[in-house]
């Protein structure tokens, strides 16, 4: 293995589809509603949005193994476990990241003042602390809201939050909050299905090495609910925002995805015969796709 393969493999580049659907859905959001994207700021907010994610990756590689949730791993393998790369090693590699993005960030917060500071730190912060630190978000039960907040909500309203800022500073952004808000809970819920599967998948091994994800605490039938649930509500909230803005378009393609739904679900229910791991892939695939769909239907919409 070259040297530059571990450090590709250990930033988990199939996980930039979640963090990227976010930001697809508020530049679309924004485009309908200024009919405009600045295009430096959206570049930038991508590479900002990707690097914490491969920063948070990193964390994740280094600090599952320093607590031994890797031992009884059956998922894609991770680099500190293989003892290919040194905890020590990933863990300066994420700082590093994480440096890079916060310089990325000065540009950003020009744009968008002191809410962009305090939403890029604290994404930084959380990023650590989701495996790290005596409290690790992921280990207690709130890996979940984690990555609903922040791949959902801050995620997709940072990104519009910031092109109004960029296209007219005057802009308040409360006087769109309830479309807003729809699809950032649509696309959270999205994102947040892709670590239930993970959990159902790791149940016995996150069990065994006293890993308390939510399926951890009330086991794996309660996971394939969460996840038909996120489904649902994910596909309600665009179309209500169809309905609610009156571009239609939406709402009629999202309909549409009530059978990939199905389908879905029908294999997470089915988990103890079904390939976690390729439903795992399916599900980054349909959050993408759906991000995708938006991007597609706003365009037709604005014209």
């Amino acid at each position: 293995m070259n040297k530059i393969k571990p450090w590709i493999l250990a930033s988990r580049p199939k996980t930039l589809f979640a963090s990227l659907s976010p930001i697809v859905i508020g530049l679309s959001f924004s485009f309908y509603i200024y009919h405009s994207v600045d295009w430096l700021v959206a570049i930038l907010t991508v590479l900002s949005a990707a690097l914490i994610q491969i920063g948070s990756n990193y964390a994740n590689d280094a600090y599952d193994y320093l607590k031994g949730s890797d031992d009884f791993r059956v998922g894609p393998e991770r680099m500190a476990q293989k003892g290919i790369l040194s905890p020590h090693a990933i863990l300066n590699m994420m700082y590093f990241i994480f440096t890079i993005s916060v310089l990325i960030g000065f540009y950003l917060a020009l744009v968008g003042g002191w809410p962009i500071v305090a939403i890029g730190l604290i994404s930084i912060v959380f990023a650590i602390i989701y495996t790290g630190g005596p409290f690790p978000l992921g280990y207690n039960g709130l890996g979940d809201l984690a990555v609903f907040i922040f791949f959902g909500l801050i995620s997709t309203i940072g990104t519009f939050y910031l092109q109004s800022q960029a296209l007219n500073s005057s802009s308040n952004i409360f006087e769109h909050i309830f479309p807003i808000m729809l699809i950032s809970v649509a696309v959270g819920c999205l994102n947040t299905a892709i670590l239930v599967v993970n959990n159902i998948r790791d149940y016995k091994s996150d069990k065994q090495s006293n890993k308390k994800t939510l399926v951890v605490f009330w086991g794996e039938r309660f996971g394939c609910f969460e996840y038909a649930s996120l489904l649902v509500i994910s596909t309600f909230c665009f179309i209500m925002y169809g309905i609610i803005i009156e571009k239609y378009l939406i709402s009629y393609l999202m309909l549409f995805n009530l059978f990939i739904i199905y389908s879905l679900i029908r294999k997470v229910f089915n988990y103890k015969n079904s390939n976690l791991n390729k439903v795992l892939e399916k599900t980054s695939q349909f959050v993408f796709f759906n991000a995708l769909l938006f991007l597609f239907s706003t365009l037709v919409a604005s014209l």
